[in-house]
């Protein structure tokens, strides 16, 4: 008897479907503790949170392009000595299109969405309400001069010194855990 596949993996594009619904999830997951916890934030806190906000958004968008740009070549020898992380970078390179779909655009996108909404969100509760207006736009305009610089270096870094970058991320994905799932055969 066959399994039956689930609705959404007969649409001609259930991929996308299943990313933006992905991304849904992720959105609400980074949004909704932080805008209920904002009230209680200090203005250096809350400049904080939107820091890492931002750095794990450029962090997830470096490895996302620095897998698509990586070789096999030096994860299969590190792999063969059973060196710490290799197994994982190999993943990594090996479905660089869904890691680069996944880190880039679900994660990195929504991240730089949430910062954006958290810095406003700050400007409206620390700005007079006569110039909220033009305190949030310039909050705005800081965050993603910001981030898009951080993201420009990021993604340099990782076009160059990309088995650099997915070897890191190996690493640490093999020390939380992250076991790759053994080809079938």
């Amino acid at each position: 008897m066959s399994r039956r596949r689930p609705w959404w993996s007969e649409l001609p594009y259930g991929r996308a479907v299943r990313i933006a619904g992905a991304a849904l999830l992720v959105g609400g997951l980074l949004a909704l503790p932080s805008q209920l916890a904002e009230p209680l934030f200090a203005p250096a806190l809350d400049l904080a949170v939107v820091a890492t906000v931002v750095a794990i958004g450029v962090a997830c968008d470096m490895v996302g392009v620095a897998s698509t740009r990586a070789h096999e070549r030096p994860f299969l020898a590190r792999a063969a000595k059973r060196a710490a992380g290799a197994r994982q970078s190999l993943y990594l390179v090996r479905h660089a299109d869904t890691v680069a779909t996944v880190m880039s655009d679900l994660v990195g996108d929504t991240t730089g969405t949430v910062a954006g909404a958290l810095v406003a969100a700050m400007a409206v509760r620390l700005a007079d309400p006569r110039s909220i207006a033009v305190v949030t736009a310039i909050a705005v305009g800081v965050l993603s001069a910001v981030a898009v610089g951080l993201k420009a270096l990021s993604k340099n870094l990782a076009v160059h010194r990309a088995d650099s970058v997915v070897s890191f991320a190996g690493r640490l994905l093999a020390t939380v855990g992250f076991d790759p799932p053994r080809p079938k055969g």
